[in-house]
């Protein structure tokens, strides 16, 4: 595993001084998700986004990234980026420049978000809570909307004060999880923050979809900041480990919902 201080120096470098050799990296990790033994499936590059920017322009780094993938749950992640600060993610990842490489984060996924809520809540009083919220689009579209109790949050944009725990109808979190060093943290943090009738709507890509290598496929992409990767497998586990049930709502939208009760219970 790379420090965060020897990855963050590299970066730094255009291009860097020396690229680290691919077989210094261990070729198994422990899974972040279930613990068990995850295989080296690949490497991208650091410069690698997910739109093809940087390679039209002629930017790759030289500075391969090490993602792991694990048969027991189906998850995938990189610990390249794992002891990053704040800051760290600050300056390398989450810049000026960042827009370029996620254009549908300013306004085509807080539409898309708020139109399909409006589907799933029906009542304009439903506490929401948007999880990682960026910009505030979708919370102030989810106010046009007619729903008045929508908080937002963003631990990534370093929100000092967590919200009440347990209070909220719906949490939505819309591709918040493949940026996540800790998954797990993160499910949990969800979970924590909604109501026991209430739902957890996200959006991730549902890798299964993917055919071949997952280190070809478009969506791991180290400059847009994704790091952790599900399929409907790996959501159905973590939705049970938090006593709910997965619904696929398509390939990139899930829903956790409340357990049901067994027929005839």
């Amino acid at each position: 595993m790379q420090t965060a201080a020897t990855l963050a120096s590299r970066i730094d470098h255009r291009p860097p001084e020396r690229a680290p050799l691919q077989g210094s990296v261990p070729a198994r990790a422990a899974c972040k998700c279930c613990g068990a033994e995850a295989v080296l499936e690949g490497f991208v590059d650091f410069d690698r986004d997910c739109y093809g920017h940087n390679a039209q322009r002629g930017q790759v780094r030289g500075l391969p990234i090490a993602y792991y993938r694990c048969a027991a749950c189906d998850f995938a992640f990189t610990d390249a980026f794992d002891a990053w600060s704040a800051d760290e993610f600050s300056q390398h990842i989450y810049n000026d420049e960042y827009a370029l490489f996620d254009p549908n984060f300013a306004t085509v996924r807080p539409k898309g978000t708020t139109s399909l809520v409006q589907q799933l809540v029906r009542n304009r009083a439903a506490r929401i809570l948007d999880y990682g919220s960026g910009n505030g689009y979708t919370a102030a579209l989810l106010r046009e909307a007619g729903y008045a109790q929508v908080v937002e949050y963003d631990p990534f944009h370093g929100d000092p004060v967590k919200p009440e725990q347990g209070g909220f109808d719906l949490v939505i979190c819309i591709e918040v999880a493949e940026h996540s060093t800790n998954p797990l943290a993160l499910f949990a943090e969800l979970g924590s923050h909604v109501a026991d009738h209430g739902l957890i709507l996200l959006s991730t890509k549902d890798m299964s979809e993917v055919s071949g290598r997952w280190t070809d496929d478009w969506y791991v992409a180290p400059r847009n900041g994704h790091v952790s990767f599900y399929t409907a497998r790996t959501l159905k586990l973590i939705a049970a480990s938090l006593g709910r049930d997965y619904h696929r709502i398509d390939g990139f939208r899930h829903l956790f919902a409340p357990r049901r009760a067994p027929a005839g219970a």
